[in-house]
């Protein structure tokens, strides 16, 4: 692909290439304007002449001539001349331009003959002035356009400039202006100030859900703990205590990997986390989804792979792509592929259909094109806002059993940890 041209070299283009069809026009014009007058002259010269000269032939037969021309009779005509029809002709005769009127008059033939020298060298300076003329104005209108694009550009530089500094929506320039620019400007600061109000919103919200769930959870995980503690002679009580408190601890990690995933990543340190250990943990936490199914895990895990993401967003991003892989999957198997760059997670279940796979990871699109959908459709924006919060990259690719086949590729500093 060429590379495109900035605005301000598009406009000293554009005033460049008006220049070259204004002055290219000009001079064409000019220059059959010259033929055209120098013709006229010429021949309303020799006509002239030839009204002085013809009538008197016979009696002055040695009349002086205008200086630069010559009449000649019969044989004396060149040869060049003696052919051409009467009128008016431009030609070369013995290496030199001349304008020749031919006449029939009295039984003789004669030719008045004009030498082109100097009008020639008078023609030549004026083409040359044309020329000087052509480029001049091409530079001209290249130096106009340096300086008329600099000038139209300046203030949409200052708001780009404005806009790449995150600049208050009340610090952009031009708000005031009449023009197209400030009709951008303030358009801009509609714009901005709309998002950093849904922003903010959104981060106040966030953190807000976080604190308020915080003290129930832990009221419920207090409470599941007493319950798991009590004497084993109730086991369908101890059970449930344990689901309870297993669910609300869960939910617990869930709400801080939300609450991280909605701050920037450069404000949050990742520490070194080992992905076997919740890779472990979310399978079991998946094996209910595959109750009466006939499918099969398989592992592969090649060392221990440790990687610089806090564990509860590497949890929700694992977790959504195992559970998405149960429920899609009626028989076969689940892979699971942990190497020292990438996590693959693959499956034998329906696939993912070709005409949403360019809008999977978007919020509120379904895997399944046939309603009922489970889900909310966002469990995989989530994996993909993981994703790029630790700096992973996440693709979709064709697996040979038909299903779908999620591969994760980490940092260059991912690394193994002893066992």
């Amino acid at each position: 692909m060429k590379p495109r041209l900035t605005l301000k070299q598009q406009i000293a283009f554009t005033y460049l290439m008006l220049a070259f069809a204004v002055a290219t026009t000009f001079s064409l014009v000019s220059y059959t304007t010259i033929n055209i007058i120098e013709q006229q002259v010429i021949q309303a010269r020799l006509n002239n002449i030839a009204g002085q000269l013809l009538p008197k032939q016979v009696t002055a037969p040695h009349r002086a001539e205008p200086a630069g021309a010559a009449l000649l009779a019969d044989n004396n005509i060149p040869l060049a001349l003696r052919e051409l029809p009467d009128g008016l002709h431009k030609l070369e005769v013995a290496q030199r331009q001349v304008y020749a009127l031919l006449r029939q008059q009295d039984g003789h033939r004669y030719a008045i003959v004009q030498d082109l020298g100097e009008l020639e060298h008078t023609e030549r300076a004026a083409f040359i002035a044309m020329a000087c003329g052509f480029v001049a104005s091409l530079l001209l209108a290249l130096a106009l356009g340096r300086w008329s694009s600099r000038r139209i550009i300046a203030p949409v530089a200052a708001l780009a400039d404005a806009v790449r500094r995150d600049a208050a929506p009340a610090a952009l320039p031009s708000l005031k202006a009449p023009d197209e620019i400030g009709v951008l400007s303030r358009a801009f600061a509609r714009r901005t100030d709309a998002l950093q109000q849904v922003l903010a919103r959104e981060q106040l919200f966030t953190a807000d859900v976080s604190h308020e769930l915080r003290t129930p959870l832990t009221i419920i995980l207090g409470a599941a703990e007493l319950l798991a503690a009590l004497p084993a002679a109730q086991p369908m009580q101890h059970a449930a205590a344990e689901r309870i408190r297993r669910v609300a601890a869960e939910t617990a990690e869930r709400v801080s990997a939300l609450l991280l995933l909605s701050r920037a990543p450069d404000t949050v340190s990742a520490p070194q986390t080992l992905l076997n250990a919740i890779i472990e943990a979310e399978i079991s936490r998946c094996q209910p989804l595959l109750a009466g199914k006939e499918v099969s895990w398989q592992r592969q895990d090649t060392s221990n792979v440790s990687v610089a993401v806090h564990p509860e967003l590497a949890a929700i991003m694992i977790g959504n792509l195992l559970r998405n892989a149960c429920r899609h999957t009626e028989s076969g198997y689940i892979s699971v592929q942990l190497s020292q760059q990438q996590l693959i997670i693959e499956d034998s279940g329906s696939g993912i259909p070709v005409q949403i796979r360019a809008r999977l990871f978007e919020r509120f699109v379904h895997g399944d094109t046939q309603p009922p959908h489970e889900g909310t459709g966002l469990g995989l924006a989530i994996v993909k806002r993981v994703a790029d919060h630790a700096g992973w990259h996440i693709v979709l690719q064709d697996a040979d059993s038909g299903g779908s086949r999620f591969v994760i590729t980490f940092p260059a500093a991912s690394g193994p940890v002893s066992s």
